[in-house]
C-alpha cells in the first residue's frame, strides 16, 4: 500500500510539473510567434477556454499535436527539459494516462500496464 501511495504522489508531482511546463512552453511560443493564446485555439478550431483547460488539465494527444502543428513544432517541444538527453512519454491506456520524465518511470509505467493486462514481462 506504501508503494502504491507513493506512486502516486510521484506521479501527481510529475503531472504537475509537466502542467506547468506545458501551459509555460506553449506562452512562450505564442509569445515568439506574436500570436495570442486565443488566436491559436481559433488556428486549431477549439475554444479559448478549451485550450486553457488544455493547457492545464489532462490534454489529449489530438490536441498536442494541433498545439505543435500550429505553433511549427514537434510534439516533444511543447516538453521542454533543461535536460539535453530527456526523454518524456505520454502512454494513455485504458483512459488512464501515464506519464514517465525519464527511463525509469517509463519502465515503470509499462510494468503497471502489463499488471492491469495480466502480461508478464
Amino acid at each position: 500500500m506504501i508503494d502504491i501511495q507513493y506512486q502516486f504522489a510521484t506521479f501527481a508531482a510529475k503531472m504537475n510539473h509537466m502542467k506547468v511546463n506545458l501551459s509555460t512552453t506553449v506562452k512562450e511560443l505564442c509569445r515568439i510567434q506574436g500570436i495570442t493564446l486565443k488566436e491559436l485555439a481559433q488556428r486549431i478550431g477549439i475554444a479559448p477556454e478549451s485550450l486553457s483547460r488544455t493547457l492545464s488539465g489532462n490534454p489529449q494527444l489530438s490536441t498536442l499535436e494541433a498545439i505543435a502543428s500550429n505553433l511549427n513544432v514537434e510534439l516533444s517541444d511543447l516538453f521542454s527539459s533543461s535536460h539535453s538527453n530527456s526523454l518524456h512519454s505520454i502512454i494513455v491506456h485504458d483512459n488512464t494516462t501515464y506519464i514517465a520524465d525519464d527511463l525509469n518511470s517509463l519502465i515503470n509505467n509499462v510494468k503497471a500496464i502489463c499488471a492491469k493486462e495480466g502480461i508478464e514481462l
